[in-house]
């Protein structure tokens, strides 16, 4: 079999889609292939670095979207690839077999989160590969639920395949820890103890309730940790950005992937009250470092946290602030967690979503 990734989001910088690729490339990496994997990339002005074992092919400058289609038509057609995988949507004119990652349907349950254009076009390009494709994949059992409240679509081709997380993400050691992290932070802008929230600022990331959170508690307590966001700036979060500003939250803007271990580990919890997730990458890269995490107890966020977290209702503002006064407060709760997360990360491998994707594949 050969398989052919779109791996053009690779250098894009915008979260979820780079990191299902980059980690299903490290998962193929890790095992014996008897299968020939190739990857359609693209210039984004960062270099790129791949196992020497795939294939590239470079696709060039990004271009608008019905001529990028179009490229990757013609790429699977020189490359006479057996299946293609990529995120959300297909090529119009597929030579192969096709398989679609969904990783949430946020643009459908949720529209009044996006610009009328980008939930126009996401709803009908996904529903239109996923008519098309052999098989769609999703991270969690609440995205394939999902994808069948909002598709009519054969059960039999939709496959629920948890993702993973990266080798790099794991607790301090005496190699990790120490003033190369402290170096890290500082470049960030990042000092002294901090809550951390990670994900664009995007509505769904419910970034406004934590604020109101964060504010809350720093009323009820003489000393609270400063908080830090992670993500790029998205549309409608100016006034957001500037309630945050006055209130001192650090905004780091995009984090590189490699420096975001570090941030993870010296942070004294994560909050991740998302109101809406396909999955939830950060609740596992935190307890995979040994983080204690609050997170919501609605979509998928509750099966990627298990009993390793505290889970809020993500609307309610006192809720999310009383989760985090009780990790500040109570140590033993903190160890707990942390103990608690290690351990159910460990059962979450880029190595396995990849086994699974392949049999998957060869089904």
């Amino acid at each position: 079999m050969h398989l052919v990734i779109n791996a053009t989001e690779v250098g894009r910088r915008r979260g979820g889609n780079e990191s299902f690729i980059t980690g299903l490339i490290e998962g193929l990496t890790g095992l014996n292939l008897s299968h020939q994997v190739s990857l359609l990339t693209c210039h984004w002005g960062t270099p790129l670095h791949f196992p020497s074992a795939f294939q590239q092919v470079n696709l060039g400058t990004y271009r608008r979207l019905p001529f990028f289609l179009w490229q990757q038509t013609m790429a699977l057609r020189e490359l006479e690839a057996d299946w293609y995988l990529a995120n959300f949507f297909l090529p119009p004119s597929m030579p192969c077999q096709g398989a679609v990652a969904i990783h949430d349907m946020s643009f459908r349950a949720h529209p009044e989160y996006f610009p009328r254009t980008i939930a126009w076009y996401m709803r009908w390009l996904t529903g239109w590969a996923v008519r098309r494709a052999q098989r769609a994949l999703t991270g969690s059992e609440f995205s394939r639920q999902e994808l069948f409240r909002f598709y009519k679509v054969d059960e039999k081709k939709v496959v629920s395949i948890p993702y993973g997380v990266g080798s790099d993400f794991r607790p301090v050691t005496d190699e990790t820890g120490g003033g190369a992290e402290q170096s890290t932070l500082s470049h960030y802008g990042i000092t002294g103890p901090y809550i951390l929230a990670l994900g664009n600022i995007h509505p769904r990331k419910n970034l406004t309730r934590l604020l109101d959170a964060y504010l809350r508690l720093r009323q009820k307590r003489k000393s609270v940790p400063a908080m830090v966001w992670v993500g790029l700036e998205r549309w409608d979060s100016g006034e957001l950005i500037e309630r945050a500003h006055s209130a001192g939250v650090i905004l780091t803007g995009f984090v590189a992937q490699e420096d975001l271990p570090a941030l993870y580990r010296q942070a004294v919890l994560l909050v991740y009250p998302s109101l809406y997730e396909g999955f939830g990458l950060p609740v596992l890269e935190a307890m995979a470092c040994g983080t204690p995490v609050v997170t919501s107890n609605t979509t998928s966020l509750p099966e990627v946290a298990g009993d390793a977290a505290l889970t809020v209702d993500p609307t309610h503002v006192e809720g999310i602030a009383e989760a985090m006064a009780r990790l500040l407060d109570d140590a033993f709760l903190r160890e707990r967690l942390q103990q608690a997360g290690l351990e159910r990360s460990k059962t979450f491998t880029w190595t396995r979503t990849a086994e699974h994707l392949l049999a998957s594949l060869d089904s």
